[in-house]
């Protein structure tokens, strides 16, 4: 049991750590981002199937005569603008 406990601090130290670090830091949680944003387009790119699962709930009823693979596209493009907004802010950032 004791050895559960070590682990267990010993993860929560590490933890509190890297937060700290990241509120020094905030200009690398850009990056962070740019990684999923890209993780995700190159889901959407090879056409993943987690990636292609559009759920809008009905608030993006302009698409809803859209084709799937329309809404890909759309979806590529979203993602592209996202990631490279997230790129430009990371490089500008002072």
């Amino acid at each position: 049991m004791n050895i559960i406990t070590d682990i267990f601090q010993s993860v929560n130290e590490k933890a509190e750590a890297f937060f700290k670090w990241a509120q020094a830091n905030p200009k690398f949680g850009l990056l962070i981002v740019a990684v999923l944003l890209l993780f995700w387009l190159t889901g959407l790119l090879f056409r993943w199937r987690w990636a292609l699962h559009w759920q809008y709930h009905g608030k993006m009823w302009i698409l809803d005569d859209c084709k799937p693979e329309m809404k890909r596209r759309i979806q590529i493009f979203l993602v592209t603008i996202a990631l490279l907004a997230d790129l430009m802010l990371f490089f500008l950032w002072k």
